[in-house]
């Protein structure tokens, strides 16, 4: 049994704790494989029970259970030069500078251990049936709702933004949404950047037929309800560092697989808004 699989599976209740533990052995499988459970509950803050806990709780035969499924999935994902290339991408700590570019690098590389290209297809054929698409976030969430929102507009979708709201607010934004429009929500492990009232507007976009989308850091398999495609990808800092690299590059990959699977549609919203331009600047007085 996968880990990840064995957090989006579980239907329970799931703590604070059991959240940060989450975050941290998505962010680098690898490392906890070769942690004690001490060690593990010591980078997360909290006793060592409830690390063991939550390794029961998921499913496996305790954290010696755990270990060995992060194990077998470091072994599938990581051949020796991998292994040797993350060691050296540590040596070198001698600027700020060098440290982020390293920092930001694996970032992106960790892209291709959480998700696929699959993943992707399937948020973007949501959003080709679409009649509205409704982006949702909040904090350090709100450059890449509105960079992903301009992208879909530029090219002919209906979409419209909510951010940083309350959920009286929200509410009231997402009150004509319904069957076939999606909804994007952004969610990420800082308390200030998930949004306000996520259960209940993923649950009401279900209700009303719509089609709903995650993009998120590794606090993305601990989110309930589940929308229907999760873009979740986590960093091996990202107890440290909270830089929204992994996400853009997934609106990016969004944006991109939208343009290879609807060409005409994506060149007409382009030939559109060019039109406009032009025939804006020729009527300026």
């Amino acid at each position: 049994m996968k880990f990840r699989q064995a957090v989006e599976d579980f239907s329970g209740k799931l703590t604070g704790s059991d959240r940060v533990l989450i975050s941290l052995v998505l962010g680098d499988p690898l490392k906890v494989a070769f942690q004690s459970a001490n060690e593990l509950a010591n980078r997360a803050n909290v006793h060592s029970s409830t690390v063991v806990r939550l390794a029961n709780k998921l499913g496996f035969d305790g954290f010696p259970g755990l270990k060995r499924a992060l194990h077998q999935e470091a072994r599938t994902a990581f051949d020796p030069s991998d292994r040797i290339r993350r060691r050296l991408n540590k040596a070198d700590e001698s600027s700020s500078l060098s440290m982020l570019i390293q920092s930001e690098t694996r970032a992106i590389e960790a892209i291709r251990e959480t998700l696929s290209q699959q993943e992707i297809d399937a948020a973007a054929n949501i959003l080709l049936q679409a009649k509205q698409i409704y982006l949702v976030g909040r904090g350090s969430a709100a450059p890449l709702v509105i960079h992903l929102e301009r992208r879909l507009r530029r090219w002919g979708f209906q979409a419209i933004i909510s951010l940083n709201m309350q959920k009286r607010d929200l509410a009231a934004n997402v009150i004509g949404m319904g069957e076939p429009d999606a909804l994007i929500s952004f969610a990420f492990q800082a308390p200030t950047s998930l949004h306000a009232g996520y259960s209940a507007l993923l649950k009401h976009a279900n209700s009303v037929g719509a089609k709903s989308i995650v993009i998120s850091d590794s606090f993305g398999p601990t989110l309930r309800p589940n929308p229907d495609v999760l873009l979740s990808v986590g960093r091996h800092d990202e107890a440290e560092l909270s830089m929204r690299t992994g996400p853009l590059v997934v609106c990016e990959a969004l944006a991109v697989t939208l343009a290879h699977l609807s060409p005409a549609r994506v060149v007409k919203g382009s030939e559109t808004l060019e039109k406009l331009r032009c025939a804006f600047r020729n009527n300026e007085t």
